[in-house]
């Protein structure tokens, strides 16, 4: 009887938790030994159903295969249950993994994405400011080169001494607070001293007289705190 109701309801054990097939288990177990004891204290009567129950039913002949049964049966479904429950939890370990390396590659990506255009924009800046850097460069020379094409009455692009000497004698009639020694002479701009200013030589010796002037007025600054 007991294995016609397992296999009868193998489908529906198998599908309980560990905890109720024991209790089914152990109640089945409890009603097959009341039985038997039912069977015990049956009154004797000389018939073959009596002797059939005396001789089966005994105690010295009572088989613990029920229980053993009841055991087996439950251990093994409890290992199913163990194996499945393991397999659910190795199959959600291994999702939720799949999931954070799946992020993570995603994270990485959108960061080199992420890196690569502020790479791509500090390169146009940079490109940018070099082309201001060069267009203010450009703007500076052609003032300078505007400048010394005022001296330059044949336009030649070389100022002679006789040019030089009419440039500074007109400019210092625009400015009657000026005398011919607070203007650069000839000779500081030629440096190769043949006879006429280059472009080149104009513009370096700009430059140096730029340079000489922030250097007084640094020294005039210096002067002025030490005499507070």
């Amino acid at each position: 009887f007991f294995l016609l109701f397992l296999f009868h309801w193998r489908n529906t054990l198998f599908s309980m938790q560990p905890i109720r097939f024991f209790s089914i288990a152990l109640l089945l177990s409890s009603t097959w030994a009341s039985a038997q004891q039912q069977y015990e204290e049956y009154p004797e009567e000389d018939n073959l159903y009596t002797s059939y129950a005396s001789s089966s039913l005994s105690p010295a002949k009572r088989s613990p295969l029920p229980l053993i049964l009841a055991g087996g049966a439950g251990f093994v479904v409890s290992k199913l249950h163990s194996g499945r429950a393991m397999s659910r939890l190795k199959k959600k370990h291994a999702k939720d993994q799949k999931q954070l390396y799946t992020q993570y590659y995603n994270d990485i990506y959108t960061l080199q994405e992420q890196l690569n255009q502020y790479a791509s924009a500090a390169e146009h800046y940079k490109s940018l400011a070099s082309q201001i850097q060069e267009s203010a460069e450009l703007d500076a020379m052609q003032r300078d080169y505007d400048e010394f094409k005022q001296p330059d009455l044949d336009g030649d692009d070389r100022i002679s001494r006789a040019e030089f000497n009419m440039y500074v004698k007109n400019y210092l009639s625009n400015y009657p607070g000026l005398t011919e020694a607070d203007y650069p002479r000839f000779a500081d701009f030629d440096h190769d001293m043949d006879g006429s200013i280059s472009f080149q030589e104009y513009t370096a010796q700009m430059a140096l007289m730029v340079q000489q002037a922030d250097m007084e007025a640094r020294r005039g600054g210096g002067s002025g705190e030490k005499a507070k």
